[in-house]
């Protein structure tokens, strides 16, 4: 931290109080401690923060000092300057921690999150560091004392909810000034940069070149009705515990190829490229796909929106982001090794989100299939997609 030696005393301390705070656990974990602590877990074999009274007291101690100097640096004395710029970020630096963090902030504002500085201004509208101080000291007690019975009235939530709020400011100043932002080193390719180093399939200078070849392949293997069959499958296999699939080889190749379409659809949306030859060969005309309707065609288009189904680059503009193809990706590796294995099962997991992940893999490849079964957008489609 030597580059920081022009921050005011008052500022290095603030930043040693959250070097301090994270130096043993994230965000994640320090909110669901304070949760339990505030709002304890009526099962008896939980482990509330009060059942550890060391642990509870160290948590006290910790972040007493946050209130303390984050009210004094940003209300008391005048501003520094240096290190409220060196906390804040542009809209192209937020869009980069968005992917990048283990953590990001879900209460805090898209201002808050460019500068950090306007949350402290908000939790301390109304309430100073002192205010703060004195109900947590007596949250304490109550929770060391076993008595804590708190109603969660109007005194109690904003208390709750300000903290919340200046823990996620604190873990953005902590990944700003304290871990220095090892990805600002990352070229504005990062993205591409981001997916080469967790898949060796992601960008193949052949997918770089043409990323509607790959779609084009996929379905050169199967037709969509046979790629929803085995999506099915997996589905299921992936769901039952006591089951697992006996052709791995097909289902780690189908894995793969998933892979190189996420992927795919990254590079479309990014370049804003459309499909310019002439249907793809082989595949059945336009006519013989219904939407939002059952269908025993070969070929059927069900699940995608209608408007998406008239024009798929808005989907392929809404969906191919990078964190939804991170969260994809993941998801897809769970399915595979559940699939293979008779010992795991993803079926504890969120109900609706492995829904939307089935769901999204069935949308994604009929938006695929629409766009190389339809010839290249006409002028006027073109222009409304580039408008968007």
């Amino acid at each position: 931290m030597e580059e920081n030696l022009n921050f005011k005393k008052e500022t290095m301390a603030f930043i040693g109080a959250i070097k301090s705070f994270f130096s043993t656990n994230g965000v994640s974990y320090h909110l669901n401690f304070l949760k339990n602590w505030l709002n304890p877990p009526s099962n008896e074999f939980d482990f509330s923060p009060q059942k550890h009274p060391a642990q509870l007291l160290v948590f006290y101690e910790k972040l007493v000092p946050l209130f303390d100097y984050s009210d004094l640096i940003f209300n008391h004395i005048e501003t520094d300057t240096a290190f409220v710029k060196a906390i804040a970020v542009d809209e192209c630096g937020m869009e980069r921690e968005m992917v990048l963090l283990n953590y990001c902030p879900k209460l805090l504002s898209s201002g808050e999150m460019k500068n950090p500085k306007l949350t402290f201004l908000d939790i301390f509208l109304f309430f100073q560091s002192d205010t703060y101080k004195v109900v947590y000291k007596e949250w304490l007690l109550a929770a060391l004392e076993n008595n804590l019975d708190l109603d969660w009235d109007q005194y109690i939530f904003p208390f709750y909810e300000n903290t919340k709020k200046m823990l996620e400011a604190c873990w953005l100043i902590h990944e700003r000034i304290i871990t220095r932002n090892s990805f600002k080193s990352i070229d504005r390719y990062y993205h591409m940069a981001i997916f080469e180093s967790t898949s060796p399939l992601a960008f193949e200078q052949e997918l770089l070149d043409d990323p509607f070849k790959s779609i084009e392949f996929f379905f050169s293997l199967d037709n969509l009705t046979g790629h929803k069959a085995y999506l099915k499958n997996w589905y299921k296999a992936a769901l039952a515990e006591e089951q697992c699939v006996s052709d791995v080889a097909d289902y780690f190749f189908l894995y793969n190829q998933f892979t190189k379409l996420l992927n795919a659809g990254y590079l479309i949306t990014a370049k804003n490229l459309t499909y310019q030859d002439a249907p793809f060969k082989g595949l059945p005309a336009v006519t013989n796909y219904v939407v939002n309707h059952d269908s025993k065609e070969l070929c059927e288009v069900n699940t995608l929106a209608a408007a998406h189904v008239e024009n798929p680059y808005l989907f392929a503009e809404s969906f191919f982001i990078p964190e939804k193809i991170k969260q994809l990706r993941l998801g897809l590796l769970e399915w595979l090794y559940a699939a293979f294995s008779t010992r795991s099962s993803i079926k504890l997991m969120d109900k609706a989100f492995l829904f939307e992940q089935y769901e999204a893999m069935m949308m994604i490849m009929e938006a695929f299939f629409v766009m190389i079964s339809n010839p290249a957008l006409n002028e006027s489609d073109e222009r409304d997609y580039y408008a968007e």
